[in-house]
């Protein structure tokens, strides 16, 4: 009878569900945590997440950085944001599209935020839920991005993300853009109006072009006299490779010169820049040469100052009120770096000061645009991320005054207009014992985000653009 009762006992214990360890217990602090590793775009996956190897993060990290749209995508696990302490029922601290905008807030810089939530199922919190904020500029397609992304690939996490990253950073451009030449009598109308808006536009950039030509002129002028001077100072010699060289950078100097003489604007400005790149570029092949050694690759210039050539090196640099970041630089900047010295940097003269170039977003875009480009199209990537910001806002404003962009404004307060009475509608049958899900499918309405959650994020939020939210 005693081992009757002891049998039970066991079998007793083993059918008792085990209650799994929850990870975090503070889910507003692990989300401060995870938006710091995204101050910049890119993916940013929580190591306790195994899904992806540390080679298909990078691949997908660097198209995110290279996208049109500005995209941010954070790869976390549900046990981190699960406020659940029983192991029956996961429940998450925030839902759909709400997870990605509490990472929207913590980072507050406009643009396109995806947060894919990693479980074993949907039910254990498994989803990818993204949107779109932003007060001006172009609407991207986010929402109908995560479908696509759910759709092909769920729950390959790998090609999910792929998929996402290559549609959310196309403009949803409205239909009646392209129907416009079609309406009849209206055509011409809408072909005067663009005409004007058009004509406006330009104006506005070329105002904007010669203001930037007016800093820059001055500081390329004293680079290229200084570069004709490195250049003339060559020695005569009988190799002909070493002749062909020193005629080639000549020469490249002397198209700079050219340009210049001729500048308009900042396609002028970035043209004279990635020429001299490629003079300095010549001079190292050139040293190359003269010591017997192989022709060293291209490499982006000197982060300190371009003037420096191209870089050999890269350093950890952490500037003032900034975070620390990876810069390429040259040998003698890297030795000053190991001296414990501080760098040479390029300055520029403001209204009384002189500041770092790259303080000059807007003004010297052209300029670093043309230096970090090798001339045929491939760019090496600016490690200012503020300086990159201000220069894509300064284009974004360029790209509004457009005809197009303009009738896309319209467009977005149509649907905003649209959807904030489809939200409306979609209230009040809720208040009548109606459901916010889709039936058959595991979206979520994506207007039901537009209220804020409780605690965590910041005071303001812009504009939705567009979003969506899937369990798979």
């Amino acid at each position: 009878m005693k081992r009757l009762l002891g049998a039970l006992a066991l079998i007793t214990l083993w059918a008792l569900p085990v209650s799994p360890a929850h990870a975090a217990t503070d889910p507003e602090a692990y989300m401060n945590t995870v938006a710091s590793h995204l101050g910049d775009t890119g993916v940013w996956v929580d190591p306790d997440v195994k899904e992806l190897t540390a080679a298909e993060v990078a691949q997908l990290d660097a198209a995110a950085k290279s996208a049109a749209a500005p995209i941010r995508i954070a790869v976390i696990p549900a046990s981190k944001i699960n406020t659940s302490d029983s192991g029956y029922y996961v429940n998450l601290a925030w839902e759909g599209e709400e997870i990605a905008d509490q990472l929207y807030d913590r980072v507050g810089v406009e643009g396109v935020y995806g947060v894919l939530v990693d479980a074993n199922s949907e039910s254990d919190g498994r989803g990818f839920h993204a949107v779109q904020r932003a007060d001006h500029g172009p609407t991207y397609f986010v929402g109908d991005a995560v479908d696509q992304a759910v759709d092909c690939c769920a729950p390959d996490y790998e090609p999910m993300l792929e998929r996402f990253i290559q549609r959310a950073q196309v403009v949803n451009k409205p239909f009646y853009v392209d129907a416009a030449p079609y309406a009849g009598g209206l055509a011409g109308v809408i072909a005067l109006w663009c005409s004007v808006t058009a004509l406006g536009a330009r104006r506005a950039r070329r105002h904007d072009e010669k203001a930037h030509l007016k800093v820059t002129q001055p500081l390329l002028n004293e680079e290229i006299i200084a570069l004709s001077q490195q250049v003339s100072a060559l020695p005569t010699v009988s190799d002909p490779q070493q002749s062909k060289l020193s005629k080639d950078v000549l020469d490249t100097v002397e198209k700079a010169r050219h340009r210049l003489d001729e500048a308009k604007g900042d396609k002028d400005i970035e043209a004279v820049t990635t020429l001299l790149g490629s003079a300095r570029y010549g001079l190292v092949c050139l040293d190359a040469v003269r010591a017997g050694k192989p022709i060293p690759e291209p490499t982006a210039p000197c982060f300190f100052d371009p003037r420096h050539g191209p870089s050999t090196d890269q350093i950890e640099w952490k500037p003032e009120d900034g975070s620390a970041r990876a810069v390429e630089v040259c040998a003698a900047c890297k030795q000053r770096d190991e001296a414990g010295e501080q760098p040479q940097i390029r300055m520029v003269k403001g209204w009384q000061i002189s500041t770092p170039y790259w303080e000059h977003a807007e003004d010297l875009a052209a300029y670093v645009d043309g230096y970090w480009s090798q001339g045929d199209g491939r760019v090496w990537w600016f490690p200012d991320s503020d300086f990159r910001r201000r220069g894509e806002e300064m284009r974004s404003r360029w790209r509004s005054r457009r005809p197009g962009a303009r009738f896309g404004r319209f467009s977005s307060d149509v649907g905003s207009s649209v959807g904030d009475w489809a939200a409306s509608s979609s209230s009040s049958s809720d208040d009548d014992g109606g459901s916010s899900w889709y039936s058959g499918s595991s979206r979520r309405s994506s207007w039901s985000s537009r209220t804020r959650s409780s605690g965590g994020g910041s005071s303001r939020r812009s504009s939705r653009r567009s979003g969506g939210s899937r369990g798979f």
